[in-house]
């Protein structure tokens, strides 16, 4: 049986009690196998994330196991290679925080030499459209009808209603902007809802819109005819600050705007305007202008905000945010153990592995 090593950076107490669930039923689905071809996980929990300073974590051990605010720079990598390190992998579809130039070049550099001991790459290729577009849903429902208010004063002993009326969805006109496999799936929620959805792709699924009976349209359509424009786009170049001043004055002024993607979607300083001035009426979302590392700093819970604009928005009571959490379901992280452990697997075991970064 051939034990495999694995440093886990950034561990949370749900990794923890998923990836052992993982290891233990690989474990017991191994016991019957030959024994030279049997493979057990050793996983060691690190809280901290992976930096040049916590890198010596990795010794000693055969992979390392990361997610999105771990960094893998030229300087860690060549650190994790002298530590005999030959598999990266990701619990994250993205894998922008690591330098894979760096490790490419590391490969080539070392393939006359040790040609069986590059570092591979693996990554989650997708998570669940669900776990994200139910809480986009949510996110809106909660900014809409004011529900995390609500909860704060009723704890307080007080039950007065004032300043909590909302609106329905039912009747109002939805923007889907990005209508990939997440914002389809957040359009069939709001179709059952009884809104008009209207969808915006760069890739446009003309037989989904027939089934929910939806067009596709262009942005400034979505911008000047919704009710709730949602964000589920990834961040390009013709996608960064894709709502800025110029978009904010084609909407409706009771607007609501909800997105789970990255911040950069939304261009923070004329939102702030936006919002303080009542131009729109509320804007909810995920995650932060720019990268957490540039609010946070490595440990973010106690650390001081370093975002003027992060500091301006949290201020204002028509802003809801939450902490990059729209993906946190039991569903998703069954699923993101079983394929970072079966990554690791095939590559351990010379199978093939479709989920290898090149």
């Amino acid at each position: 049986m051939r034990t495999v090593k694995i440093a886990f950076f950034d561990a949370k107490n749900y990794d923890r009690e998923f990836f052992t669930k993982e290891a233990a039923k690989i474990a017991a689905m191994e016991k019957d196998g030959a024994e030279d071809e049997k493979i057990e996980f050793q996983i060691d929990y690190i809280s901290d994330r992976l930096n040049p300073t916590t890198v010596s974590f990795a010794r000693g051990h055969d992979a390392v196991c990361i997610f999105a605010n771990d960094q893998i720079t030229k300087q860690t990598a060549e650190t994790l290679r002298e530590f005999g390190i030959r598999i990266i992998a990701l619990r994250s579809v993205g894998y922008n925080n690591v330098d894979t130039k760096s490790i490419m070049e590391l490969n080539i550099a070392n393939a006359a030499e040790t040609p069986d001991e590059q570092i591979r790459i693996v990554h989650i290729p997708s998570y669940s459209p669900h776990a994200t577009a139910e809480f986009a849903v949510a996110l809106l429902q909660n900014l809409n009808r004011k529900i995390h208010k609500a909860y704060a004063r009723t704890r307080d002993s007080n039950f007065d209603t004032d300043g909590f009326v909302g609106t329905e969805i039912f009747g109002k006109t939805v923007g889907i902007v990005g209508a990939g496999a997440i914002g389809k799936a957040a359009a069939e929620i709001f179709k059952g809802y009884g809104a008009t959805v209207l969808l915006n792709a760069a890739h446009q699924d003309q037989s989904f819109g027939q089934k929910i009976d939806s067009e596709y349209v262009n942005l400034e359509e979505i911008f000047k005819n919704s009710d709730f424009i949602m964000l589920f786009c990834p961040l390009l170049s013709d996608t960064r600050h894709i709502i800025n001043n110029r978009c904010i004055q084609l909407m409706k002024k009771d607007a609501l705007i909800v997105s789970t993607g990255r911040s950069s979607l939304i261009d923070s300083g004329e939102l702030f305007d936006a919002l303080n001035s009542g131009r729109i009426k509320g804007v909810a979302f995920d995650i932060f202008e720019e990268d957490r590392q540039n609010l946070y700093g490595d440990d973010w819970a106690p650390s001081p905000i370093r975002d003027e604009n992060f500091d301006r928005l949290l201020r204002l009571p028509n802003v809801l945010m939450t902490h990059h959490q729209a993906y946190l379901t039991a569903e998703n992280l069954t699923m993101i153990a079983e394929v970072t452990l079966d990554n690791i697997r095939k590559i351990v075991s010379g199978e093939e592995c479709p989920n290898i970064i090149k």
